[in-house]
């Protein structure tokens, strides 16, 4: 799975053994390294980061602190991206498909905040792939300079 160029292709393997990934304005994972898919075994068959988050049950269990650290800054993300990319039909439909598809998401909308991305920022993870063990991780976030509207993120595990 790759629609990114050899050098950003090279970057995501140079991040082993922690997970990476590529996303586009819309949130869709384009490419990503082999951690990525052993922590996230549903990328194949939901490639939208903030479609799994809202839209599949067992997200709320695998991102510990669902509402608060998840729900809260990806929908206050989607809003920064959308004032930047208002015409953007990826991140309408992003944004109808969460607001329909979520009671809490639309609850959590009507706060109207904003942020850029929580780059730096310790989050926690509770995956199968960890025998449910929780896992707190520091997201590294970075921008192609050739390619803005690309996230390349890496999670890298931490004390917290």
């Amino acid at each position: 799975m790759s629609a990114v160029d050899k050098p950003l292709r090279e970057f995501l393997d140079a991040q082993l053994p922690n997970p990476a990934y590529v996303s586009d304005v819309a949130w869709n994972i384009v490419a990503h390294n082999q951690p990525q898919i052993d922590w996230f075994p549903w990328i194949p068959h939901e490639p939208n980061l903030m479609r799994w988050a809202f839209l599949y049950p067992e997200a709320r269990e695998q991102l510990v602190n669902w509402a608060e650290d998840w729900a809260r800054p990806f929908l206050a993300q989607i809003r920064v991206a959308l004032a930047k990319n208002p015409d953007e039909p990826g991140l309408l439909k992003l944004r109808d498909d969460i607001l329909e598809g979520s009671k809490d998401a639309a609850r959590i909308w009507a706060d109207h905040e904003a942020l850029e991305h929580p780059d730096g920022h310790v989050r926690r993870f509770r995956l199968p792939y960890h025998e449910g063990a929780e896992v707190p991780v520091r997201i590294m976030a970075l921008a192609p300079l050739r390619a803005p509207n690309m996230r390349v993120i890496t999670l890298v595990p931490t004390a917290g």
